[in-house]
């Protein structure tokens, strides 16, 4: 496993990959508990990712939205 940083879209297809291995049920239990903790921690990873983009579109819409309303006010 490389230490650089991985896309959301690689972590989630990570995670899908783990998922399917999970479900083979000739996974050992090391395994298995290996695939586990690996998925716990991508799965804390993608939501941390999502909820930097959602605070950053929340921004980019409170930006916009004050900017109209800046441009409301100079227009009257």
């Amino acid at each position: 496993m490389s230490k650089e940083k991985q896309s959301f879209e690689d972590m989630m297809q990570e995670l899908e990959n783990i998922v399917q291995k999970l479900d083979n049920e000739t996974v050992s239990l090391e395994e298995s508990l290996d695939l586990y903790q690996r998925g716990m921690k991508l799965s804390t990873a993608c939501d941390s990712t999502l909820k930097d983009a959602e605070k950053k579109v929340n921004k980019l819409m409170q930006e916009k939205a004050e900017e109209q309303d800046n441009d409301e006010g100079n227009n009257e």
